[in-house]
């Protein structure tokens, strides 16, 4: 099957081609270096033709600091330019990457972003799997980069499930080539807390950083706390533990 994966060198977008290219599939990679610009549109109707399914991937990242009137725009704007693109190329298929809380929370601004994108691709004249996923194993790290100032930085006490970005791949490969199915979560296997698994993830890579916990100067607000981020009891369980993946990508041999 010819499948396009816009935001194809992504953190997701870059496994993800991997993964449907080992399962034999004609893979195109749309991204802005491959001459595919979701937010002009430029080079999307090339990149989408004769494609039977569209993965769109695309975005900033899931802490990106900018506003969510900002998000919202540009998310809307760029699932609008690649459902329309998809159906012209005679794509049958259009699969969506989400967020898990984007139907609970507000914030932080890339739900809010994620939440427009979700509403805009429904109306897309093509059927449609809008794909929920948890946030990834290195986001407690990604948290504490983003808030970090001098030795220190700030954690929200969240609790999470996080996944494997390479199992997330995996199975929005797998969604991709089959029938659509409408809206699906994707989580990893356990609940952790974030701000575990930062101190955890930071002592493997050997990183100095007093880490505190807090609400206050994160992308968070208190209305994430308790069970609101994680997935609902049909969710899709990926295989990949937080501790399998620290050993794995952390710790020496």
């Amino acid at each position: 099957m010819r499948v396009a994966v816009v935001g194809g060198t992504g953190r997701v977008g870059r496994p993800l081609v991997e993964a449907l290219r080992r399962g034999g599939h004609d893979v195109v990679v749309a991204a802005r270096s491959t001459g595919a610009d979701v937010v002009t549109g430029r080079g999307l109707d090339g990149a989408l033709r004769g494609c039977a399914a569209v993965v769109d991937a695309s975005g900033p990242s899931w802490l990106s600091t900018r506003r969510a009137r900002d998000l919202e725009g540009f998310f809307a704007a760029a699932a609008d330019r690649v459902g329309d693109a998809a159906a012209r190329g005679g794509a049958q298929h259009l699969v969506v990457l989400s967020a898990v809380g984007v139907d609970r929370l507000s914030g932080p601004p890339l739900l809010a972003g994620k939440r427009a994108q979700e509403e805009r691709a429904r109306r897309a004249p093509l059927r449609t799997t809008v794909v929920r996923a948890t946030p990834p194993h290195e986001a407690g790290a990604d948290v504490a980069a983003l808030t970090r100032e001098g030795d220190g930085a700030v954690v929200p006490p969240l609790l999470v499930q996080p996944l494997a970005v390479a199992d997330l791949a995996a199975e929005l490969a797998r969604v991709a080539v089959g029938p659509p199915r409408g809206l699906l979560e994707v989580a990893g296997p356990r609940t952790e807390d974030l701000v575990d698994m930062a101190r955890r993830t930071l002592s493997a890579r050997r990183e100095p950083l007093e880490l505190r916990a807090s609400w206050r100067g994160t992308p968070f607000g208190v209305e994430a706390a308790g069970e609101v981020l994680l997935p609902g009891p049909g969710a899709v369980l990926t295989p990949t533990t937080f501790d399998s993946w620290l050993l794995d990508a952390w710790v020496p041999a």
